[in-house]
């Protein structure tokens, strides 16, 4: 009998540990994906001191970016999707050869919508105060290129 509730008592600290060891994983995960998220945008400093002028201006960029996304991919040939697909090449190069294949009509769609994103991003950068400047210089990675 003594030897039964050892293995009992010994399955069941097993198993606790088990589910403490997950809990950890799981919520370690969650908290280096929502760190992740805020690395690629602005920092949250930044992001609480923006204006709603500010505000507006990054989602009419944002949907600027889609809806540009989306009519390049109604205009893209079988050969300009291959591209795309081609998982041999890095990102740089698909964009350089993909930029090479676009016909002129999509060459002009393209340089109007930089020129569209531009002119908001110099609003943006236009409206940001001294502080949120500073901010966004503070959150930029000196490039190894320029050591």
């Amino acid at each position: 009998m003594i030897n039964l509730s050892s293995k009992y008592r010994m399955f069941k600290s097993n198993k606790f540990l088990l589910i403490v060891l997950l809990t950890l994983l799981s919520v370690n995960t969650a908290i280096s994906q929502e760190s992740r998220r805020y690395k690629k945008d602005f920092s949250k400093e930044l992001i609480s001191s923006f204006t709603e002028f500010q505000k507006d201006l990054l989602k009419k960029e944002q949907k600027l970016w889609k809806r540009h996304h989306e009519l390049i991919k109604k205009t893209l040939t079988e050969v300009q999707e291959s591209i795309i697909g081609d998982s041999s090449m890095n990102i740089r190069e698909r964009h350089k050869n993909l930029m090479k294949s676009f016909t002129d009509e999509q060459k002009i769609m393209v340089r109007k919508f930089e020129e569209r994103i531009d002119t908001i991003r110099q609003k943006f950068y236009e409206s940001l105060s001294e502080n949120q400047k500073s901010l966004v210089r503070k959150k930029r990675k000196r490039s190894k290129r320029n050591d």
